[in-house]
């Protein structure tokens, strides 16, 4: 189980020698491990596609100092990466390809005479590589569908505007998008999308061919943790090396090598983090590269005076427990209603729960267009709850569009859509601020409406929300 895992490594990672890498599968597995690490009172980071690119740049170098024990990382640690003194490298959740997992163990021992790697693979793997395989598949009906509803358009479409003509869910509708923009047969217009005119057909051998290659890899994967031959072997002849041989050194060959023991404090220490509720949403520090290309003045890092602090959500979508509930909630297409009292009463414990530097007094809520009720009963609930002033809803100019672009044309499309009316800036002036939304996703949008409030005069703006996407 996860917590059993990370249990372990709470408790054996100062066994390895060394700096190394934590591979996970998720972003949400990631930035646990990294919580549960930490809170054992381990130097670990996480780093993942939510780590700016900055942060990455200091990341890799903490690593290469071994001023951190390990990163804690997804694939977005890749290739580029080189630390050759790395001491280990352990997988918790097993990649989906021998290659995969062979090119990312292979980032040990380049210049030492040992290293260790260890996987730790998980009953939920064949789930999370299957989501990973068939998300960007495409279906014939819905690309035609797709193809269909932008034709009839005089005008591109963005991914909201899309979605409720082809019935099809946001994320598996832009990746549809984009495998759709390869082929040619839709291109990119502003923020929405045209079709190009050329000729389009299903290719289904191609993806038949690509689908059975997949499992076919996947079976291997499951094949290598059997255990049934050396792992080295294993792994050189899945490469087609013809010198592969047996190594001499792997568990197959000479024997278990490390302690299997999990202490019954350090697995529920490790289920209490993975169970609990509260995630810190972390403050974005620097405006995207390139801004002035799109036309918005903004460069550099975010002055202290305008950012936002670290914020907090219940939970994310994709974790147990709360996390389902919350999807659920929160679904596309669910019905827009008042915040339930179980949810309720997470809201308040997560607030009880906030270390925060001083209190919040005032509570402006994010407006929605989407979640009118739940984000407006949100706000004026926790204001009601946590006796604040209750600022009402920032404005909106305009529709500031899909979030399913890069982060550039992201706070391009936010820039300028958010308004605090007078009545709120004289609420907000010198207080610190509760900011509340449903959900944060890139948290471009709490980012850009709490500069806002900043500039108004907040002394400091917390953001808030019931779930954090990703």
């Amino acid at each position: 189980s996860p917590g059993h895992r990370i249990g372990w490594l709470v408790q054996h990672l100062g066994d390895f020698t060394g700096s190394g890498i934590i591979y996970c599968l998720t972003v949400s597995a990631a930035e646990d491990t990294t919580r549960a690490l930490k809170d054992a009172g381990w130097d670990v980071a996480a780093y993942t596609g939510r780590t700016d690119a900055e942060d990455r740049a200091r990341l890799e170098q903490a690593l290469k100092d071994n001023s951190l024990k390990a990163l804690v990382a997804t694939s977005a640690l890749g290739m580029g990466f080189d630390k050759p003194d790395l001491g280990f490298v352990v997988h918790l959740g097993a990649p989906s390809s021998a290659v995969a997992y062979y090119q990312q163990v292979g980032r040990a021992s380049r210049a030492t005479e040992s290293a260790d790697v260890l996987l730790l693979p998980g009953d939920e793997d064949p789930d999370i590589w299957e989501y990973f395989a068939t998300a960007s598949m495409p279906e014939e009906e819905d690309a035609l569908t797709v193809l269909g509803a932008l034709a009839d358009s005089p005008a591109p479409l963005s991914v909201p505007a899309l979605e409720p003509l082809v019935g099809i869910k946001r994320t598996k509708l832009a990746l549809l998008l984009k495998t759709l923009q390869v082929d040619g047969a839709v291109d990119r217009a502003g923020s929405g999308f045209v079709t190009t005119g050329a000729p389009w057909s299903y290719d289904a051998p191609r993806y038949a061919a690509v689908a059975e290659a997949r499992k076919r890899e996947a079976q291997a994967m499951l094949d290598y943790e059997a255990g049934q031959m050396c792992r080295m072997r294993f792994l050189a002849e899945a490469l087609d090396d013809p010198t592969a041989h047996d190594c001499g050194r792997c568990d197959v060959c000479t024997g278990v090598w490390w302690d299997a023991t999990v202490s019954a404090d350090n697995e529920s220490g490790a289920r209490k983090v993975l169970s609990g509720i509260g995630v810190p949403v972390d403050p974005r520090g620097q405006w995207p590269s390139g801004m002035e290309k799109v036309g918005v003045q903004l460069k550099g890092k975010i002055p202290t005076d305008e950012r936002v602090a670290e914020g907090r959500a219940i939970a994310r979508l994709t974790d147990l427990g709360a996390g389902q509930v919350l999807r659920s909630f929160l679904a596309e297409g669910a019905e827009d209603l008042p915040v339930p009292k179980n949810i309720a009463d997470w809201c308040v414990q997560v607030l009880k729960e906030w270390g925060w530097d001083e209190r919040p007094s005032v509570v402006v809520g994010m407006p929605s267009v989407t979640r009118p009720t739940t984000a407006g009963d949100l706000a004026s609930g926790l204001a009601t709850i946590g006796r604040m002033v209750d600022a009402g809803s920032l404005e909106l100019t305009r529709d500031p569009g899909t979030p399913d672009v890069n982060s550039a044309f992201r706070v391009k499309n936010l820039a300028g859509a958010f308004v605090v009316s007078p009545g709120t800036a004289a609420a907000v002036e010198g207080k610190v601020v509760l900011l509340v939304d449903t959900e944060v996703g890139s948290r471009w949008a709490m980012t850009v409406a709490g500069r806002e409030l900043r500039r108004a005069g907040a002394t400091a703006v917390l953001p808030f929300a019931l779930a954090l996407r990703g």
